[in-house]
């Protein structure tokens, strides 16, 4: 080999392993650039769900819609995917659970129930799926009752979802106080009314939203199926003689249940709802007590 062949020999070497180099130099900038990326963005997302903007979206389904809507109030909006199973309108004791319904159930993310819902008794109760809530005998649709159940159902939520437990229990906070607010304009509307310690008959499920309003319940009855007309006879006599204002049914158990003890005492027969509409939870409150009012022949 001539002395100028290995001279270019060595400058092609060199000149290879210079543009390796920079080959080399420009790929780990490449690397580094996209490891910087991948770092921001993933401390992004993960700020993004800590502040409740995570774009994955979560399954929960209640047993029903005094759940599904305080689930909505409690949880950060645009993670959660919320319904309900049985429609407000149904009686939970007669409410047979759809195929479609088992559909969602099994494709739930949570399920929320009431124990005593006989519609979700075919539900497993897995402690890592479920939350399972005890009434403690007290009716939520009261608000006094639904706050307190607004309390313990934030409480579990958090646990279940600890990375928002702050935004929970903010909202919590904002949720029980708007329905003590809402609670306390509309007992005012039935004291102006003049209609608060009336005596009434009513639906054993309107108990205690009727006292809550007030009112005072001087008898009641349970499911029409297991009303006797002995009962009938016992509650039209103890209507009389307190002179009731009105009887009182309960949509979802049975809403002309008291109708026959309301016309053999000649007065108003007025039927609530025992579960939000889709109007939602303060909606229905404040409809019920309407009701009542119009029944009293009270205007707001």
């Amino acid at each position: 080999m001539s002395g100028s062949d290995l001279l270019n020999t060595v400058s092609g070497i060199l000149n290879f392993h210079e543009s390796a180099i920079r080959r080399l130099q420009a790929s780990r900038a490449a690397l580094i650039l996209v490891l910087a990326v991948f770092t921001v963005l993933s401390t992004g997302c993960r700020k993004a769900f800590q502040d409740g903007n995570n774009a994955e979206t979560r399954i929960i389904v209640t047993s029903d819609t005094i759940l599904s809507g305080m689930v909505l109030s409690l949880l950060p909006s645009g993670q959660f995917d919320v319904s309900a199973i049985m429609p407000p309108e149904q009686c939970p004791g007669h409410y047979d659970m759809k195929l479609s319904d088992i559909q969602k159930v099994d494709s739930a993310d949570l399920i929320v129930s009431f124990r005593d819902m006989p519609s979700m008794e075919s539900v497993e109760d897995d402690p890592s799926k479920c939350i399972l809530l005890d009434r403690r005998g007290l009716n939520w649709m009261a608000p006094d009752s639904y706050r307190s159940g607004l309390k313990i159902l934030a409480g579990m939520l958090a646990k279940r979802f600890p990375e928002a437990a702050g935004r929970i229990a903010d909202r919590c906070d904002e949720t029980v106080q708007a329905v003590a607010d809402k609670a306390a304009a509309l007992r005012d509307e039935v004291r102006r009314a003049g209609i608060a310690d009336k005596p009434v008959i009513a639906s054993s499920m309107q108990r205690e939203p009727l006292q809550w309003m007030g009112l005072r319940v001087i008898g009641d009855y349970g499911r029409p199926e297991s009303m006797s007309v002995k009962e009938v006879v016992r509650l039209s006599r103890a209507g009389e003689q307190a002179q009731v204002i009105m009887v009182v049914d309960n949509l979802q158990s049975g809403p002309d249940a008291g109708r026959g003890i309301a016309e053999a005492l000649g007065v108003p027969h007025v039927v609530l709802s025992n579960f939000p509409s889709k109007n939602g939870y303060l909606a229905t409150l404040g409809e019920n007590v309407a009701a009542v009012l119009a029944a009293s022949g009270s205007k707001r």
